[in-house]
């Protein structure tokens, strides 16, 4: 299902900001050993705060798929069974009603324990945390999958709403937590870079104007891709 909003004249179709604040220049092309899947709920894809593309922009693998309330999506259900697969969905279980279901994670073993030759995907709920705990409550086909509960060192750098909590990451800063878990910390950096620079622009725009000084993230990425060209 397309549910890319609507783009003015004025945005960039790809990026979906300002053209005078686009950030397609600094886009990295990560290739990696782990695949994410977001499940994102419908609300997401009219904010232009959203982290979650940030992910799929940046990783051609990731699926994304829409979370409904009464249905699941044919495709994901068929996924979920896929034996080739270790899904595991990422949830900061925090109650005592998921403890049972919190497993260590490890590149080279199954949940169970057992050496694993099955790819790792990660399950990302891309929504408010309100709406995650509620999309968890109400998606029985996830029950079955090992939790993998994160425990950051750094606090949220993600400003662009409000009402958060500097301990509850973004969808993008999750995935990169992520990467750093499965020993990938050069795609790590890169993915927080252009979070970084995501949220710089996006703040430019927002005041109409694009950016002035040159950070070290756009340096990075500006350098990576012309690694990427030659």
């Amino acid at each position: 299902m397309d549910e890319t909003p609507d783009v003015n004249e004025s945005d960039c179709k790809d990026c979906r900001l300002l053209k005078i604040a686009c950030i397609c220049q600094y886009r990295p092309n990560i290739t990696s050993a782990v695949e994410f899947c977001l499940l994102t709920h419908a609300t997401e894809y009219r904010k232009p705060t959203n982290t979650g593309r940030l992910i799929a922009d940046c990783l051609a693998t990731t699926h994304v798929y829409t979370w409904s309330r009464t249905e699941i999506d044919p495709e994901l259900s068929q996924q979920l069974t896929n034996p080739h697969y270790q899904y595991w969905l990422v949830y900061p279980a925090e109650d005592s009603v998921h403890a049972d279901r919190i497993k260590p994670f490890s590149m080279l073993v199954e949940p169970t324990g057992q050496a694993i030759n099955k790819k790792h995907v990660f399950i990302l709920l891309d929504a408010t945390w309100q709406q995650a705990v509620k999309m968890v409550r109400k998606s029985p086909y996830l029950n079955h999958l090992p939790i993998l509960s994160l425990s950051p060192a750094c606090l949220s750098q993600y400003h662009l709403r409000r009402g958060g909590q500097a301990h509850h990451l973004c969808t993008a800063e999750v995935a990169a937590e992520l990467l750093d878990l499965a020993g990938e910390k050069a795609n790590a950096l890169l993915l927080r870079d252009y979070f970084h620079v995501f949220s710089q622009h996006y703040l430019a725009a927002r005041s109409g104007h694009g950016i002035k000084v040159e950070s070290e993230q756009m340096r990075r990425l500006t350098k990576e891709y012309h690694h990427e060209i030659n």
